[in-house]
């Protein structure tokens, strides 16, 4: 197996274990004109970069400070072990006792259930707990705490929580499972983004660019300069390019960002398999393009536990037609209309002709 090189940087903070922060997409767009506007907010604990061309100055002004308010509003209300309402509600769940939501964490289990049933469990934000037990609620990264034991981990599975298992009344949340720990991350960058491009969008901005570590939505074609975005080799480097269209939203998942080492010194993921309880083999990295920022980020958490055993059967139950995955032996798994959109630096070994799961990426 031809090893993942690192690239994972120790002192990048995150918002949460499962988001893809700068794991494939790496922002490498044309050079901006001089009508472009570059703003950088600090949010979910990282920074997200948001592009601006030809938007009126105080619409823009206007645009921004509200995206910066909405987004540290959500942080205060998703973070997975800082204190925030999702902690709050799971000490709630631990106890055994009903427990009142924000409006927003109401929108992403609603969000989320048909998702997670789509994928068949493999993207499932009732997984907290065990992301918890692996270390991975940190922002340091490689984690070099203990792993769980196998039994702990068997324990765990004997009680195996599930989304499905909330019970939402209103704004109360309840469940009979005491190990149902919430965790957003693998879908909260796609539902920020999605809000902060339709405030963008409300406050009369037709071309910018939103960039939440890595994962990126554009607006409009780009004003007579297309937006171009690169995917970020897992291996090194520069995988390839992607030209965004108008309502396209990028998102990736992968191995080399966050992760811990396993006793045999290959790399384990931050992405963890609910079906074993141990971090997913097979992948290396997954990109998704489609036209649903929240779906594109579940999905390219849900293909990543697939593996290649599982990549076209989860990418055709999620409805996704522009998926690629590169496996951990330097491999490729692309559908055809991802490879209609991509223009690839190198070539990884094909593990077969492109998968037809439809025409567009929407």
């Amino acid at each position: 197996m031809r090893p993942a090189a690192t690239t994972s940087d120790p002192g990048a903070a995150a918002f949460g274990p499962a988001l893809p922060a700068t794991l494939l997409l790496l922002l490498a767009a044309c050079t901006p004109s001089p009508e472009t506007r570059t703003e950088e907010l600090h949010v979910f604990g990282a920074i997200a970069e948001l592009q601006l061309r030809d938007a009126d100055p105080a619409a823009a002004q206007a645009a921004l400070a509200e995206v910066s308010a909405e987004l540290g509003k959500l942080h205060r209300e998703w973070h997975a072990w800082e204190t925030s309402d999702l902690t709050r509600i799971n000490e709630a769940f631990a106890a055994g006792e009903p427990v009142q939501a924000p409006a927003s964490v109401v929108a992403l289990i609603s969000r989320s259930l048909p998702l997670a049933e789509a994928s068949e469990g493999l993207f499932d934000p009732a997984i907290g707990g065990l992301v918890a037990a692996w270390g991975f609620h940190t922002s340091v990264f490689p984690v070099v705490s203990p792993a769980p034991s196998n039994e702990a981990l068997q324990a765990w599975r004997a009680h195996r929580p599930r989304l499905a298992e909330v019970v939402v009344d209103g704004n109360v949340l309840s469940t009979r499972n005491r190990k149902v720990q919430l965790d957003f991350g693998a879908i909260a960058e796609g539902m920020a983004a999605e809000i902060a491009s339709g405030i963008l969008r409300r406050n009369g901005i037709r071309q910018a660019l939103v960039n939440l570590g890595g994962d990126v939505v554009a607006i409009g074609d780009g004003g007579g300069a297309r937006w171009q975005v690169g995917l970020r080799d897992p291996f090194g480097g520069v995988l390839g390019g992607i030209e965004m269209q108008d309502g396209d939203a990028l998102f990736s998942t992968g191995n080399y960002n966050k992760f811990r080492t396993s006793p045999s010194g290959t790399r384990w993921a931050h992405i963890l398999d609910p079906r074993t309880g141990y971090p997913a083999r097979g992948s290396a990295a997954v990109v998704v393009l489609h036209g649903d920022p929240v779906l594109a980020d579940a999905a390219a958490t849900a293909l990543f536990v697939a593996g290649p055993a599982g990549f076209e059967r989860i990418a055709r139950r999620m409805d996704v037609h522009c998926a690629l995955m590169i496996t951990e032996e330097n491999e490729l798994l692309v559908t055809a209309a991802m490879a209609a959109r991509v223009t690839m630096a190198r070539d990884p070994v094909a593990l077969g002709p492109p998968i037809d799961l439809g025409a567009g990426c929407r």
